[in-house]
């Protein structure tokens, strides 16, 4: 189990960086339409629609397994904090049970959204020219199923009781601070 928690690390770990790299891509895209805008009096054509219509998506779903595996989530144990720790460990459980059925479900519908986008060519209009968003649209279910991976292995390794492989720690990468103890 150790080992596959390791793989499945080593892909979050990629995925983060195509993630990564779709930022720089938009950082580079949207400069580019200032500057032209601002020095030549024109645009890159269908910046806003390209921007949201595939950065943000891609951005915004890919990188949905790293916050999962780094347990990164937005959270609030005002209660749970209070409770045994055994007690908190179940209901830890529970919670991958419960997001593994929401995230199967999210799959699953967009999935069959994406296919329908597709089957009309779905696009933007932007100007004289036509933007094709439908790809896009298969980002989310992939996201999704991403995270279902890491949700099933962490239920798999509570049922189990085997130790996680995943690499669920922030490490500062800062060199000043890499050596730093809190």
């Amino acid at each position: 189990m150790f080992n596959l928690g390791k793989a499945i690390s080593r892909a979050i770990s990629f995925i983060s960086n195509i993630g990564a790299i779709f930022i720089i891509v938009m950082m580079l895209h949207i400069t580019a339409d200032v500057v032209m805008r601002y020095f030549f009096k024109s645009s890159v054509d269908g910046t806003i629609e390209i921007v949201t219509n595939y950065y943000m998506i891609i951005i915004g779903f890919l990188t949905l397994c790293f916050t999962e595996e780094k347990n990164r989530n937005i959270s609030v144990e005002l209660v749970t904090d209070q409770m045994p720790v055994w007690l908190q460990r179940h209901l830890e459980a529970f919670s991958y049970l419960l997001s593994i059925i929401v995230f199967g479900f999210l799959t699953v519908r967009t999935f069959f959204e994406a296919q329908k986008k597709q089957a009309i060519g779905a696009f933007v209009t932007q100007g004289t020219s036509d933007i094709i968003i439908w790809p896009a649209y298969y980002v989310i279910p992939v996201g999704c199923v991403l995270v279902l991976v890491v949700l099933l292995y962490k239920l798999a390794c509570y049922v189990t009781g085997s130790p996680s492989g995943l690499n669920e720690s922030l490490v500062d990468t800062l060199p000043e601070r890499a050596g730093a103890s809190t």
